[in-house]
């Protein structure tokens, strides 16, 4: 089926129990095995720990917990209390485990993962029984903090509800959309978007989307809907606002419908919290030289057998009268079983393939534009595979639940084409590996 929308699903991240994200601190190193702290504190930690906390964690798990994480990972009481999600394990536990959770790593992107000596150090120190540190750690600055991302454009437009959104105490994770319909007159180019946190305590991550249609302006449940559109920026903490080069801008004519998607975590069942979380916009009526455009590759025809696995590969060939385009990013998106997605490319001249998005293993937290300086060419074929391990009691196939599953790797790109979005999807050749 030819299509002129993509029916995207409501990216249902999962919220993370532990939250891990990066920052700038960077503190002094001594080793793990004090048996306490010279000025008598018996919370502090070794300063090898505290730093990997500072550098890794304390973004969101600060002294107060920002982008729905629900403790901080601060002092060594922290680490050894109860987890909120488990009372039966300590903190601790669960930070060693996701640091090592191939599946959900945390820290999440784009943070960069523990590294091996990271490990070690932080397992030396459980094992010795989590000794409190002795010695003062030296703090250069920027502890726990993240600057917001800054557009090197002057933002032109503010993508805002009109009311705001009232968390309940009683919900701990909820996914909500709403509208903003924009007034352009002449043709202008969109070049530039930026997050605009209003309630760092509860947002978890924000999306947005170009839709095909207008959506009520107030927050409104969206966890398992779809959105007709194509999704234009992703910002997590520690990501970074979304710029197009300046040779492309996505055009923006008559009335430009945008529509925002916010994921609240409220893990602590805090009271009182409201949220007006949005996007800041750059346009310009100074029209760069092409228009940029997305694509969709991959498949909607996705069965997985209940207790079974599925691995398919799809290819794609473009026009052979197409004009050289350049791609700007892509970003691979599945839902929770799926284990890999690459896309590669098969030049019609023979030259050798190109990388055109890779995620192995696939993590469904890890959901970003990827830069990618691709060439594509008339003639030229896009191979997209898609794998995915099913082990519950029924079959599942293609749909805009999170309980459903999907193969798609959007790719961004200019010149535009007359060629529709999901058409490199629609119009695949799939074969079955295994």
């Amino acid at each position: 089926m030819n299509r002129s929308r993509c029916l995207f699903s409501a990216l249902s991240f999962l919220s993370a129990l532990v939250v891990v994200a990066c920052s700038d601190a960077e503190k002094g190193s001594s080793g793990s095995s004090g048996s306490g702290p010279e000025n008598g504190d018996a919370e502090a930690l070794p300063c090898d720990v505290d730093k990997i906390l500072s550098t890794k964690c304390q973004t969101c798990h600060g002294a107060s917990p920002k982008f729905g994480a629900p403790f901080p990972l601060v002092d060594r009481s922290d680490l050894v209390a109860p987890a909120v999600s488990d009372p039966n394990k300590k903190v601790y536990e669960l930070v060693a485990a996701r640091a090592r959770d191939t599946a959900r790593p945390m820290p999440p992107p784009p943070t960069e993962r523990l590294t091996a000596a990271e490990l070690a150090i932080f397992d030396r120190w459980i094992a010795a029984g989590m000794p409190a540190g002795k010695d003062t750690c030296v703090d250069p600055g920027g502890g726990g903090t993240i600057d917001p991302p800054t557009l090197s454009c002057t933002p032109d437009v503010l993508l805002a509800p009109s009311a705001p959104y009232v968390m309940p105490k009683d919900v701990q994770d909820q996914y909500m959309c709403y509208g903003v319909d924009v007034e352009i007159g002449q043709k202008r180019h969109l070049v530039g978007i930026a997050p605009q946190i209003d309630n760092s305590t509860i947002v978890h991550h924000i999306l947005l989307f170009k839709a095909d249609e207008a959506s009520p302006s107030t927050p409104t449940p969206c966890e398992g809907g779809d959105i007709q559109g194509a999704l234009l920026s992703v910002w997590a903490p520690g990501g970074k606002a979304t710029e197009l080069p300046l040779e492309a801008g996505f055009p923006l004519e008559g009335t430009a419908h945008f529509v925002v998607q916010v994921h609240y975590s409220n893990i602590k069942g805090l009271d009182g919290q409201q949220d007006s979380t949005g996007f800041n916009v750059c346009t310009t009526t100074e029209l760069r030289p092409n228009d940029a455009g997305i694509f969709s590759f991959g498949t909607e025809d996705i069965n997985i057998p209940p207790h079974g696995s599925l691995d398919v590969s799809c290819d794609y060939q473009f026009p052979r009268d197409m004009g050289a385009i350049s791609v700007i990013s892509v970003m691979p998106h599945m839902h929770n079983l799926g284990k890999h997605l690459s896309s590669n490319t098969v030049p019609t001249d023979g030259s050798e393939p190109s990388n055109l998005g890779l995620a192995d293993p696939w993590n469904f937290d890890n959901q970003i534009w990827y830069d990618n300086d691709t060439i594509l060419r008339g003639g030229d074929t896009v191979r997209t595979r898609c794998a995915w391990d099913n082990p519950g009691n029924r079959a599942v196939e293609f749909g805009e639940r999170t309980v459903d599953e999907m193969c798609y790797n959007f790719v961004m790109y200019y010149p535009s084409q007359e060629i529709e979005l999901t058409t490199p999807t629609d119009d695949a050749s799939c074969v079955t590996t295994k």
